[in-house]
């Protein structure tokens, strides 16, 4: 059972469709859209308006020395700009509103993906990129939605309303000015190619930044225990720098875009100034009127001055958005059928029927598994490491399906039920203990939130876990810190089992729940353990075969097959495989 891994270079989607799934995201708030266009054309409007001013001071107020009409130009003027600065902010602030709605929709989907997702996809997957996409890949769908969207509105307006009256004014300067635009339209989409790609390199590098973040602080006890703090720098400065290459790239070909634009900018310049010129000298034209041009042509080449930066915006955003839809496009391969019945267990009993797996292709870590688990009673699975003993687990929880094969609790498919109720069945207690970071209460009610405090208490008790925590300051409340770090390996054990007790599910599976601890611990917890087995169905994985010998039954692994099955004193007598894993054991034993 094979799953593939992220690209690394996501499929790329068209700008327009990137476009098209943005504008759907914003529908529930197209009041605020409508008020923001409506705040843009009134800005559009207000800049079009003080160039005219202008023109009618240079050719009117001036000539003819109208002084009382030049104080309500300036009064006019301000007020103007009064007005442009209160809507340039009414505008901004909505579309800010209108940006933040839609991804924090786009956040929640894409976590809400995630935690949907199979458990091999995280198997195959880095943690530090999955966070990467979740948080600066979506930072980047923001900044075009926040200002990038509103600017490209704004331009529209200014555009259209300039040219036009270019246009009616004199036709024959706006047709030599925009004649430039084409060649701006040619240099922009060669450039945005080259930077587009640049910018998924650039989200990529970041992306490994992250993983490396992620593997050296959360193991920060290893890196320290061997003393290999200038190797991980080494290593991260190596991620680095691979960062800050993709970086200048892109500063490269974006450096490299706004001065050609720049250029082309001051080409349309040079030619209002002579052609403008040379028809004021013919009379047709008057120096306000050429000053109005001049202040147009720069209103007008605003935007595609802006476009550099817009189009550096749009093209993260656009690599931002493919690695968002490489995740959103996966979809679990392990999913409850719609007709799938709610798992009622009643006497517990689980059986694998000619039971095959393999996590890829290559090998088959189960192969025709037999056997079966009796309602109630506990059985114990053995073997050395690598022969699948912990892929049962996997697959009797459904993190994984087999290939072939069924198995059934009560004589039920486990593929007919659904996941929630199948998982709600199941308590899984292993050597890995994971804790969250908050306090030991909200650790053992994790899954059942919405208990009450006795019955936390209570549990702990079970789990012989009342004793130390009630002799720490804060008792229930104190913080376990990250992954539990606060707290032993045999006290982080019993908060474990402590919250599959509290969860009550009718099986059990412990995966080397005490192989980590040391004898005075795993004592201290057997009792909390056997109360949590009691008239439960129980599989226990462990290595070491005194813990299971009062196993009801114990099933004996060897690279995927079954080869023995029985209890603890029929399978010495076979003489066979536990047999001597018993004896290798107990010679170890003695030698110590």
């Amino acid at each position: 059972m094979h799953q593939s891994q992220l690209h690394e270079q996501p499929p790329k989607q068209s700008i327009r469709t990137m476009f098209r799934d943005l504008l759907q995201r914003v529908k529930r708030s197209r009041l605020f859209i409508v008020l923001a266009i409506f705040a843009v054309f009134i800005v559009a409007m207000i800049e079009f308006f003080i160039p005219q001013a202008i023109q009618y001071t240079i050719d009117v107020i001036i000539p003819q020395q109208l002084v009382d009409q030049l104080i309500w130009v300036f009064v006019l003027v301000i007020l103007a700009a009064l007005m442009l600065i209160g809507f340039q902010f009414l505008g901004s602030f909505l579309m800010a509103i209108v940006g933040q709605r839609a991804l924090y929709d786009l956040r929640n989907e894409l976590y809400d993906h995630l935690q949907n997702l199979d458990v091999a996809f995280f198997d195959r997957n880095r943690t530090g990129d999955l966070m990467s996409r979740l948080t600066n890949d979506v930072n980047m769908l923001q900044q075009l939605l926040s200002s990038g969207l509103l600017t490209l509105l704004s331009d529209l307006f200014i555009f259209l309303a300039i040219s036009l009256y270019m246009f009616y004014v004199n036709w024959q300067l706006a047709l030599l000015i925009l004649l430039t635009f084409p060649i701006l339209f040619f240099v922009t989409r060669f450039f945005a190619r080259r930077i587009r790609s640049a910018f998924r390199n650039v989200q990529a590098s970041l992306a490994e930044i992250n993983n490396h973040l992620q593997d050296s602080f959360s193991g920060i006890r290893l890196v320290k225990s061997f003393a290999m703090e200038n190797f991980e720098s080494e290593r991260f400065q190596k991620r680095n720098k691979i960062n800050q290459e993709a970086n200048l790239n892109a500063a490269r070909n974006f450096s490299l875009f706004g001065p050609i634009v720049s250029f082309i900018n001051y080409f349309g310049l040079a030619i209002v100034v002579a052609f403008g010129a040379w028809q004021t000298i013919g009379g047709e034209m008057t120096i306000g009127m050429i000053a109005t041009f001049l202040i147009y042509l720069r209103l007008l080449q605003n935007p595609i001055r802006r476009v550099s930066r817009l189009m550096n915006t749009i093209q993260q955003a656009a690599a931002a958005y493919d690695r968002i839809q490489s995740v959103l496009s996966e979809r679990p391969k392990i999913v409850s059928k719609p007709d799938a019945a709610t798992l009622n267990v009643t006497k517990g009993d689980i059986s694998f029927d000619h039971v095959t797996f393999s996590y890829n292709d290559d090998k088959e870590a189960l192969k025709q598994v037999n056997f079966k688990l009796a309602g109630g009673k506990t059985t114990a699975l053995v073997g050395k490491s690598g022969s699948g003993k912990t892929t049962i687990t996997n697959l009797l929880t459904r993190f994984y399906s087999p290939d072939h094969g069924t198995i059934s609790i009560d004589d039920t498919p486990i593929d007919h039920v659904t996941l929630e109720s199948l998982r709600s069945q199941i308590s899984v207690v292993s050597q890995d203990i994971y804790l969250v970071n908050g306090t030991i209460r909200e650790n053992i009610a994790y899954g059942t939130p919405e208990i009450d405090d006795l019955a936390v208490k209570k549990a702990a008790a079970i789990a012989k876990a009342d004793e130390f925590i009630e002799e720490l300051t804060e008792g229930y409340d104190t913080s376990v810190g990250e992954r539990g770090i606060k707290l032993s390996g045999g006290q982080k054990q019993r908060i474990s089992i402590a919250r599959a007790i509290l969860k009550n599910p009718r099986i059990i599976l412990l995966d080397e729940a005490t192989s980590a601890l040391d004898t005075a611990s795993e004592k201290a917890i057997q009792e909390g353990l056997d109360d949590l087995l009691r008239n439960r169905t129980a599989l226990i994985i462990a290595h070491r075969l005194s813990t299971i010998q009062n196993a009801n039954h114990i099933v004996v692994l060897d690279n995927g097959h079954v080869v023995e099955e029985g209890t603890h004193e029929q399978l010495l007598a076979q003489k066979g495989y536990y047999e001597k894993l018993h004896s290798l054991q107990h010679e170890a034993l003695a030698t110590i």
